[in-house]
């Protein structure tokens, strides 16, 4: 997992492959970095915890084993340098000196360890820099050493063809103009919305409250007409509502 100067290792990263997100440190192991890591083997599958503290020696590495639930109070307090593992080795995080760790791993360690999601993350950390900029310089180098892969897109314009976000916009403009059910829009929306999230696609308002408003809408609307319930939206009342959302929003 570890090179020999200490940092992640080219050829793990490079089976999954595994994505790299610096997370905003203090200077010791607290609750927050524990609940990454258990979290991360939660959602990747692992069913423990692995533990080094990293020495300068190489031949001084080696692993101790923490169920979960003991991870916090064994954890709480350890200084670095340090890294934590998921058991299966899919993912990790290094804490090589206070004020920032580096998380990486699979996607679906990824999932539970870093929730905002890769560019979000990346992009929560740059903040972070700029702000402790003055306690941590080196920050802004680590930072820059992990720019997020998507522009945060405001307007359907500046979306790019063939990503899901820009498939969700055109999902909307087929449905209002009745191209398609209410059933399939919900459906297949749903579906560009969760391949648009995996694919670390990220947008901003006012964009970014559109979408969720029509989410939101979709949550009153039952895909299978034998399950709906007496107050969930028809597709005539689905039809208005999503065109009154892209009517606020520059028509998408």
């Amino acid at each position: 997992m570890l090179s020999s100067i200490g940092d992640y290792n080219s050829a793990w990263l490079a089976v999954g492959p595994k994505l790299v997100v610096p997370v905003p440190a203090g200077s010791r192991v607290d609750d927050a970095l524990v609940q990454r890591i258990i979290e991360g083997c939660h959602t990747g599958g692992a069913d423990a915890v692995l533990v080094m503290a990293i020495g300068s020696e190489t031949a001084s590495r080696t692993w101790r084993l923490l169920a979960p639930d003991v991870a916090a109070s064994e954890l709480d307090g350890v200084t670095p340098p340090l890294l934590l593992a998921s058991s299966d080795r899919q993912g990790a995080i290094l804490f090589p000196r206070p004020g920032y760790v580096l998380v990486a791993g699979t996607a679906g360690f990824l999932k539970g360890a870093v929730p905002e999601g890769v560019d979000g993350g990346r992009a929560r950390f740059g903040r972070y820099a700029r702000a402790a900029a003055k306690r941590w310089p080196d920050l802004k180098d680590i930072s820059q050493s992990f720019p997020s892969r998507h522009i945060a897109w405001a307007r359907a314009r500046e979306i790019p063809a063939g990503t899901s976000a820009a498939r969700q916009v055109k999902l909307m403009q087929a449905f209002t103009v009745g191209s398609i059910s209410g059933a399939d829009f919900a459906r297949e929306w749903l579906d560009a919305r969760r391949a648009s999230q995996n694919n670390g696609e990220r947008l901003r308002d006012p964009l970014l409250t559109a979408f969720d408003q029509i989410f939101s809408l979709l949550e009153d609307y039952s895909i299978d007409p034998a399950l709906k319930d007496p107050d969930d939206l028809s597709d005539e009342e689905l039809t208005d509502a999503v065109r009154k959302v892209m009517e606020r929003t520059d028509g998408i």
